[in-house]
């Protein structure tokens, strides 16, 4: 969220208070991330210690608070838990959010800094620690099992038939509606070959099944003032084939960190240890990922009601997905070179 919503900070500051026993000092709204419906603020406590706040609006999944719990537990650092609330609940809702605070880490994201080959190799065994760790019974549970469904190219086909309708239109709306049009083709090619790659893996055992951050690009690396890393954003992990997470290192959908060279994904991989990617696999994660994205995108930029700042930075990044070597394009050459 790039705007602010309409919440006082005194609220805020009353918010901390009761659900967390905190006195604050000064609270710093962040205009960063991609995600409308997550506000994200820096805290200040009377003591000196930073918080990382973030207000979620709306369906919220509690599965991955409680998986950096588990992480966290098993010895995997580069987690960030949560802080339990007074009642030791993993998160609070107050005002119509549910309110998830941590320890704050100063740093960049690695769409900001690059990784030196120690911290690539480094970033790579992170990964494979998180791809071995045994999850109990009852957390694997609650979390979402990979289907193969490609569960938004419904959306996508209703969101093509909406863009027909004749009627009136914000400037977002229309400038996304003309784009659609003209990008029609490659849409519905994203969404078919989704749907047929899926029906070809349904019925895949999920005896090799990890658990996977689901959502691991550089945006969600954090390189602190140590050069330490940490992965961040735990909204929706997933059991799922390794693929799920490994869709991203490298050309994965054209989101590399900064700098990236070919180096650096033989280091990760060097972290990582020898593994045998399946290129359907692939295939399908990386246009599944697309086409959520466009669904994603579609229904925030056709809704007038969201903030105008937020719609138009969500159009720009859709638009960029369909630029030579990025998200679109990747999609497509991995799905022509899976069965070479």
């Amino acid at each position: 969220m790039l705007k602010q919503p309409e919440l006082e900070d005194e609220k805020i500051i009353d918010g901390l208070k009761k659900h967390y026993d905190l006195d604050v000092e000064e609270v710093n709204f962040l205009p960063i991330g991609h995600d409308p419906q997550a506000a994200v603020y820096r805290v200040e406590g009377e003591n000196g210690d930073v918080f990382f706040l973030k207000l979620i609006r709306g369906f919220f999944n509690e599965s991955g608070v409680r998986i950096t719990h588990h992480l966290a537990s098993e010895g995997i650092d580069e987690v960030i838990p949560p802080i339990p609330t007074t009642t030791h609940e993993p998160v609070a809702q107050h005002e119509g959010f549910h309110w998830i605070l941590s320890p704050f880490v100063k740093g960049k994201t690695g769409f900001e800094t690059g990784l030196s080959a120690e911290q690539s190799i480094r970033f790579g065994h992170i990964l494979k620690s998180i791809h071995s760790v045994q999850i109990p019974r009852d957390l694997q549970e609650q979390l979402r099992q990979e289907d193969f469904s490609g569960p938004w190219c419904r959306k996508v086909r209703e969101l093509d038939q909406e863009m027909d309708l004749d009627v009136p239109r914000d400037r977002v709306a229309k400038k996304l509606i003309e784009f659609w049009k003209r990008k029609r083709s490659e849409i519905l090619a994203l969404v078919e070959r989704t749907e047929e790659l899926g029906q070809r893996l349904q019925g895949t055992s999920s005896r090799g099944f990890v658990l996977c951050h689901g959502d691991i690009h550089p945006g969600n690396v954090m390189i602190d003032e140590n050069a330490r890393l940490y992965v961040v954003d735990w909204d929706d992990p997933v059991m799922a084939p390794v693929e799920r997470d490994l869709m991203f290192p490298g050309v994965g959908l054209g989101l590399c960190f900064k700098d990236e060279r070919p180096e650096h994904i033989e280091l990760f991989y060097k972290g990582y240890g020898e593994v045998a990617i399946d290129p359907v696999l692939l295939a399908y994660y990386r246009n599944e990922r697309v086409t959520a994205d466009i669904a994603s995108y579609g229904m925030q930029l056709l809704d007038e009601r969201d903030n105008l700042e937020d719609r138009e930075n969500g159009l720009r990044l859709l638009m960029g997905q369909f630029e030579v070597g990025y998200e679109v394009d990747v999609a497509g050459r991995t799905f022509e070179e899976m069965d070479k």
